[in-house]
């Protein structure tokens, strides 16, 4: 395998092909020193939230087991989620949970991952680590939880009508084609009515990144 080091360079050399890898992907997940914010505990208000911050029930946890496939790769526990789906370790997990959700702390297994990378584009150089998409391989059990928050902030966003109509990504029984089917027959109605019509797309780089 090759990559291109920092000085233009193309290096096979086993070591330096790892070194080349772990900087990038480390520079690019890593928050920096600065960015980091301090929030002082004193200065915060704590609301209850009786949607948000009562027990985690065995309900949720199986509802969240049920959607998740099955023959999915695990992570770096090697655990695969139908282990999980039998009622002993349902009355478990949901024990975990609440431990977890009680004390704002998660086992130190849950920080650790496989991470794979995936070509962003076929017309990317692959010597280039930059050039893929690092897809984590977290442990079933983290994602299982988190799977539990995200139920619980979704409805509560949906209860309150916080996210804004327009929004289609990332919304159950919604999809971002719902747009493009717009946006084609705005661009077909102006074009009968011999209007020009302007449209602007824009790809964020590194949108996801913590420190930007």
């Amino acid at each position: 395998m090759e990559v291109k080091l920092d000085n233009g360079q193309i290096s096979s050399d086993k070591d330096e092909v790892l070194n080349k890898w772990k900087c990038d992907f480390s520079n690019m997940f890593n928050r920096n020193d600065d960015s980091d914010v301090n929030i002082c505990e004193n200065d915060v208000d704590v609301l209850y939230d009786d949607m948000l911050d009562c027990e985690i029930s065995v309900e949720e946890v199986f509802n969240v087991l049920k959607s998740s496939k099955n023959g999915k790769s695990p992570g770096y526990d090697e655990i695969p989620v139908e282990l999980y789906k039998n009622q002993t370790m349902l009355n478990a997990l949901t024990r975990v949970f609440n431990i977890c959700f009680d004390s704002g702390k998660v086992p130190a297994m849950w920080s650790k991952g496989i991470i794979t990378p995936i070509p962003k584009s076929s017309t990317s150089d692959p010597r280039d680590p930059l050039s893929y998409r690092g897809i984590t391989l977290a442990p079933v059990s983290y994602k299982l939880y988190c799977g539990v928050l995200n139920s619980r902030l979704t409805y509560k966003l949906d209860d309150i009508d916080f996210l804004c109509d327009e929004q289609n990504g990332f919304r159950k029984g919604r999809s971002t084609v719902d747009h493009l089917s717009t946006l084609a027959t705005i661009i077909e109605t102006r074009k009968l009515r011999k209007q020009s019509t302007y449209v602007a797309f824009i790809d964020f780089k590194k949108s996801l990144r913590l420190d930007k």
